[in-house]
């Protein structure tokens, strides 16, 4: 989970210093995510305008076998994605649905 977070924020923190500066709204803080987890092997595709949904798991074959364990470090993974970025106004939560990832973005 430590390594999840590391991670998560060194990602979030890098991709947002190739944006401007200010705040980031929930909108433009999931099109920022989007792009970036697209590069990572996710399937991102916004359900809402504020809800991001991961169509695919990138850990699927790990997930079959410890789907709690894979599915919480998912989670950190991306919740601490967003707090490097600064994207305070969005959440990671997890929400599984049949054949996708675990987690959902929603501002």
């Amino acid at each position: 989970m430590r390594v999840a977070d590391r991670r998560g924020r060194e990602l979030g923190s890098d991709t947002r210093a190739h944006v401007r500066e200010g705040r980031l709204g929930a909108e433009r803080a999931l099109a920022l995510s989007e792009s970036t987890l697209r590069d990572w092997g996710y399937e991102p595709a916004p359900d809402t305008p504020t809800t991001l949904r991961l169509h695919n798991c990138p850990y699927r074959p790990m997930a079959a076998e410890a789907p709690e364990l894979v599915c919480h470090m998912n989670q950190r993974f991306l919740a601490s994605f967003l707090a490097g970025l600064g994207a305070d106004n969005v959440s990671a939560l997890l929400a599984p649905r049949e054949g996708e990832c675990c987690v959902e973005l929603r501002g």
